[in-house]
């Protein structure tokens, strides 16, 4: 009898240890996302692993199936497999697409096994710790006109996988430190976050030339100082992030071309004789509506959209404008066209859903909530839901930051 206790008590131990070094290794995936796929990849594997080994797989799937976000990523993801039956490709195709979605999964198992206060606020001091080193190193290295990747454009002072990614993740780091800044009574940490508050901002806008980051960081700033001081004050928060983004824009040489040349290449797209970023985005809009007016209501099916907007395109022009496209660089306009209007307000369901759950849950939950306003805002250029790097610090923020910790009761939304 006390051979079993023992050897009861040491799985016990086992798997908490095991547990531990999941959320260890979450965290590390977050961080490491917009820097290196290998090393995200290789944490992803052995988080999965670890997971199992604890013996409470099933138990923690159970605790994020309670969740209202967990049922909406099931419903979701249930919504984009259907899809892959009617879509008229390949089944490699559609089971690459689909597997493109599989941040969803990692989202659903982390919503139940992150239920510790405790875990949480080590997954966001550890993530504001890393960024505001990359952001540092940013700096040393725009200051000394370094290029570490000269095979993403050559641009100083990006070192992360391209100059989005890495405004995104600093983004996030921003966030975070907008509550860790209100929930600190410490007068020296307050001096510290605010001082990484405008490092990050000054890689953002200065030094990125991301325009995904120049709209999304103030749409999601508004909504964090929001949920933090109450809507009624919504008018001086306006105000201040107004003039905080005049500021940058007075001052930014980056943001000021950057907001030129998108300006440029949108009015005169139509008469350009080659490919511009902002130009060739307003030809896959147009040929993508079209497509959309096609089949609005379930759409051509997971993993159609190349196929149907290749053959779209091709069929109209014999220029640049023919260019085959697997990404709308427009989240939602890609799931409209794939998944129909279905899935698109399924989509928006699920970010709903993922708002209101963050918000009942502060201050990590709306750290989560805040990030996932940023990926909504940027979404309406990019496709970041579904990209690798922004796509899996969403999941990971999400997953890690939007569950209530045990014995916590709810706040109201």
């Amino acid at each position: 009898m006390a051979l079993v206790i023992r050897n009861a008590a040491a799985f016990s131990n086992f798997s908490e240890k095991a547990l531990n070094l999941s959320r260890d290794l979450a965290i590390l995936a977050a961080i490491a996302a917009p820097i290196s796929t290998a090393i995200t990849g290789i944490a992803c594997v052995a988080l999965l692993i670890f997971w199992l080994l604890s013996g409470q797989a099933l138990q923690t799937l159970k605790l994020s199936w309670r969740q209202p976000f967990g049922k909406m990523i099931v419903l979701f993801y249930a919504w984009l497999l259907l899809g892959t039956l009617y879509a008229e490709t390949d089944w490699p195709s559609k089971l690459q697409t689909f597997s493109s979605w599989k941040k969803l999964v990692y989202a659903f198992i982390l919503l139940g096994i992150f239920q510790h206060g405790e875990w949480q606020k080590r997954f966001v001091n550890r993530y504001v710790i890393a960024m505001s080193i990359a952001a540092a190193l940013g700096l040393i290295l725009w200051c000394f006109g370094l290029v570490i990747r000269p095979s993403n454009g050559g641009e100083v002072g990006i070192f992360m996988t391209n100059h989005a990614t890495q405004s995104m993740a600093f983004v996030a780091a921003t966030l975070c430190c907008i509550f860790l800044l209100h929930d600190t009574n410490n007068p020296r940490m307050k001096y510290l976050i605010s001082a990484a508050i405008g490092l990050f901002a000054f890689n953002i806008f200065f030094i990125s030339t991301a325009r995904s980051g120049y709209f999304a960081l103030p749409v999601a700033a508004i909504f964090a100082v929001g949920s933090i001081y109450g809507y009624r004050k919504l008018p001086r928060i306006l105000a201040l992030v107004t003039i905080v983004i005049l500021a940058f824009g007075l001052t930014s040489n980056t943001l000021q071309e950057r907001v030129k040349q998108a300006l440029d290449e949108q009015a005169n797209y139509q008469s350009s004789s080659s490919e511009t970023s902002v130009g060739v985005r307003m030809v896959f809009y147009k040929n993508t509506i079209e497509l959309i007016r096609e089949r609005p209501w379930f759409g051509y099916g997971t993993s159609s959209f190349k196929p149907v907007y290749s053959a779209l395109a091709a069929s109209k022009y014999q220029d640049w404008r023919a260019v085959s496209t697997g990404d709308p660089h427009n989240q939602y306009l890609f799931v409209w066209v794939e998944n129909g209007l279905f899935g698109l307000l399924l989509l928006l369901a699920y970010i709903y859903t993922g708002v209101r759950q963050g918000l009942k849950n502060p201050p990590y939950g709306a750290i989560a909530a805040s990030f996932l306003i940023a990926i909504t805002a940027s979404s309406l250029f990019n496709s970041h839901f579904k990209t690798y790097a922004e796509g899996y610090m969403l999941a990971f923020f999400l997953g890690a930051l939007l569950t209530r910790p045990e014995g916590s009761e709810p706040s109201p939304a």
